[in-house]
């Protein structure tokens, strides 16, 4: 097995840092406590700007037309998928299977949960 090495260490610019994501710009970046979507800037990982999505953001891919989110809302956080474009805003498509997700991947067809 090939050792890691630690070529940088950054403290997250949020608290309770939960879904993490590349858009080969910027990263975006959710707090689960405060109920927020960060875009940080590629390099110095500062929040460029602030987003309030529908609930709390669990996971999130980009994908072939947009951003796809898993968001819990409500008493029970139920699970859904949401897309996501600086235009519209936020979509709700889809309930998560038995409303649960934390994870979620794209790999140009299909959606994983």
């Amino acid at each position: 097995m090939n050792e890691l090495n630690d070529v940088e260490r950054h403290s997250s610019p949020v608290v309770t840092p939960q879904a993490l994501a590349w858009d080969g710009a910027r990263f975006w970046l959710s707090s689960r406590d405060l109920g927020t979507l960060h875009k940080l800037d590629g390099e110095t990982l500062n929040p460029v700007e602030e987003i309030d999505p529908p609930g709390v953001v669990w996971a999130g891919v980009l994908t072939d037309d947009g951003w796809r989110f898993t968001i819990g809302k409500g008493l029970n956080d139920d699970r859904y998928v949401y897309r996501y474009s600086e235009q519209e805003g936020f979509t709700k498509l889809f309930a998560c299977p038995d409303f649960t997700g934390s994870y979620l991947s794209f790999d140009g067809e299909h959606y994983y949960l």
